[in-house]
């Protein structure tokens, strides 16, 4: 019995049972840490296969390739979760620091070891030993036993090594905020004023509300309200009954397709229902008569999308679908016909319909970061087009009638797939910025100074910038007609 129970202990000193996680002190994670390195799959690898052969260099989050982005959702998550349980155990309220993660899970998440270490106190400790190790006293027993309940949220065949360096504790706050008069920005200072009548600017963003504050009908003459990144998962009829409301911002809360309850206006004119987890355009948009700009990207459009709530609006201008997960677009998109700003950057698009040519008004379309290889042929009838991104597509022509865009003054085709410069560009009389960069460009031709209002020209990342056979004197006759050249 005595050596069953001495066979028992070994196991558990040695990780074999993984009834708890097991935190490695620095030592042990030193002496281990080769072994371990074999044994576990670095999560980068699972997500993200060509991280290895990815040219180094900061990127956007636009620029970034699906692998990335998962990245770096990984760890965003990751850092809400353990500062979440902090806040929960009341820890580190008054106090920022760094830590280091090294976790070691299981094929299903559950975490077998883990590594951990703190920085310093970016507001105060630096590199004091002392108060780091007394930060450590407070936080292990609490997050040790965390890591023990945890479940990384990847699963797989082989265990994986996740790690992360980020900010635990009092973080600083995201808020982006406006100040000045007729403004306020807390639930307090709107409990407060003295003075409602004055109060134009109300922004209650990111405040972990879970419900539209009472408060805000204290103000009769309120134009402007931002709810944006909060929990709330309704909004009622009453808050567009606020008489003078013109600009509602509810992006970033779990909404739904039921959660906008609208009722019937004449004052809204924006209105955004961004990252608000609808995969319909809620019929309630519909009784805002007057609604000039409608931004509801960020949402899962990939079962389609009907334009029937938004016939009606005869004054609508702006339509912002990015990263709606679009895989068409549907015809009846040419009813739109007021509308001026068409965004559908971040999608999946592999056709443009020939009736989005239709909408005659259209000053500004954005399509890039799809999988277009052609545009429609009757471009050229949206004759008040002005600017036109269609980068990150697999584009290497452009349409015949695209020289009638007589007033198209930005033009974006970059990384796309163009060997030459497209012949009716050069046919555009009032083209002001260029960007060609990232094609296959092997020349640029010499009547690229016919552009006479070309004032920004890009064409890095082609062979005919890397292999530096850009012709100097085009160069300088470009420049000498004001047009400056990045290449």
């Amino acid at each position: 019995m005595t050596k069953y129970l001495f066979f028992i202990a070994l196991l558990l000193l040695s990780g074999k049972i993984c009834a708890q996680t097991v935190c490695l002190t620095e030592a042990q994670h030193s002496a281990m840490a080769k072994k371990l390195a074999k044994e576990y799959t670095l999560v980068d690898q699972i997500v993200d296969p060509g991280f290895r052969t990815r040219k180094p260099g900061f990127r956007t989050e636009d620029d970034m390739e699906p692998g990335e982005k998962k990245r770096l959702e990984l760890n965003n998550q990751f850092g809400r979760d353990i500062n979440q349980a902090l806040k929960q155990a009341n820890i580190l309220q008054d106090t920022t620091c760094y830590l280091m993660v090294s976790l070691y899970a299981n094929p299903d998440g559950s975490v077998n070891r883990v590594y951990y270490r703190f920085g310093f106190d970016i507001t105060r400790l630096r590199s004091d030993s002392m108060a780091i190790a007394r930060l450590k006293n407070r936080v292990d027993p609490v997050l040790c036993q965390w890591f023990s309940t945890y479940h990384f949220p990847i699963a797989g065949d082989k265990p994986y090594l996740f790690s992360s360096s980020l900010a635990i504790g009092k973080l600083p706050s995201k808020r982006k905020l406006r100040r000045g008069p007729g403004i306020l920005t807390t639930i307090a200072e709107a409990e407060k004023t003295a003075r409602p009548d004055t109060v134009r600017h109300l922004v209650l963003n990111t405040l972990e509300l879970t419900e539209v504050p009472e408060v805000i009908y204290r103000f009769p003459n309120l134009e402007i309200l931002d709810l944006s990144t909060n929990n709330i998962s309704v909004i009622s009829e009453k808050v567009f009954t606020i008489p003078k409301l013109s600009q509602l911002n509810v992006s970033g809360n779990p909404l739904g397709n039921e959660g906008l309850q609208g009722s019937r206006n004449k004052h809204l004119k924006i209105l955004n229902i961004q990252s608000t987890k609808i995969t319909a355009i809620p019929k309630s948009v519909a009784k805002n008569r007057r609604l000039e700009s409608l931004w509801v990207g960020r949402n899962d459009f990939s079962g389609g999308l009907t334009t029937a709530p938004l016939r009606r609006m005869r004054r609508l201008k702006d339509l912002n679908l990015y990263e709606a997960k679009l895989n068409e677009i549907p015809n009846a998109i040419r009813r739109l016909k007021r509308l001026e700003v068409l965004d559908l950057y971040h999608n999946n698009l592999r056709v443009l319909p020939e009736r989005l040519c239709k909408l005659k008004r259209l000053q500004q379309l954005a399509i890039s970061n799809n999988k277009l290889n052609e545009l429609p042929r009757n471009l050229g009838r949206l004759r008040k087009l002005q600017v036109l991104y269609t980068h990150h597509n697999f584009l290497g022509n452009l349409p015949a009638s695209f020289q009638k865009l007589y007033y198209l003054r930005i033009l974006g085709i970059s990384h796309n797939v163009f060997r030459t410069i497209p012949d009716p560009v050069m046919s555009l009389p009032y083209l002001e910025e260029l960007d060609l960069s990232h094609n296959r460009l092997t020349d640029l031709p010499t009547n690229l100074t016919q552009l006479h209002t070309l004032k920004r020209l890009y064409v890095r990342g082609n062979p005919v910038s890397e292999d530096k056979t850009v012709s100097s004197s085009l160069i300088k006759e470009l420049e000498n007609n004001k047009t400056e050249v990045y290449y």
